[in-house]
């Protein structure tokens, strides 16, 4: 199921899918979430981009962007992953315009080596930024405190499911950098 998964929606975009396959690939994310993985905190670190959101129950999908800001099909997300923080990047008009937040990454319970893997993200700075170089930035006040679940690690692929917000599952791929 996982390299059916990986190769479902390696190199795609989270708007790029019919309802077939939306429905094909739902059902392989249950699968895989279903079933209990070694968890190998290693292979977190790194750059993920975000290539498939199966909303959570009720619908809700994970909120990475400025509230307000029309959704373009260009725009890409990611997350980038240290063993002691992470930081989210929502593009806003390709990747001329992001916002980014940031801050702690915490493992709730170090001594478990198993799925679901939880953790806490202490967010405690934001910016907007107006090209690449980050070098044209804004502040972006925002802090608070984000769950998620690991349900999948991999080498090469991560399904995460946001934990106080909407349950929402997020299906990441590595870049290499």
């Amino acid at each position: 199921a996982v390299t059916k998964l990986f190769n479902n929606v390696n190199g795609r975009r989270c708007n790029e899918y019919s309802p077939n396959e939306r429905s094909a690939i739902d059902t392989l994310i249950n699968e895989i979430s279903n079933t209990n993985w070694d968890w190998d905190a290693d292979l977190l670190p790194g750059k993920w981009m975000l290539v498939y959101l199966q909303p959570g129950p009720t619908g809700a999908g994970v909120d990475r962007r400025i509230p307000f800001f029309p959704e373009f099909n260009f725009n890409d997300q990611y997350q980038i992953f240290t063993d002691t923080e992470v930081r989210n990047i929502g593009e806003l008009w390709g990747p001329l315009t992001s916002a980014t937040v940031s801050g702690k990454l915490k493992e709730e319970n170090p001594s478990r080596r198993n799925t679901p893997k939880r953790y806490k993200a202490s967010i405690d700075h934001g910016s907007i930024c107006l090209s690449t170089s980050n070098k044209s930035c804004l502040p972006l006040p925002i802090s608070g405190e984000g769950l998620f679940d690991g349900v999948y690690l991999g080498k090469r692929l991560r399904i995460g499911q946001n934990v106080n917000g909407g349950g929402a599952r997020v299906v990441q791929v590595r870049l290499k950098e």
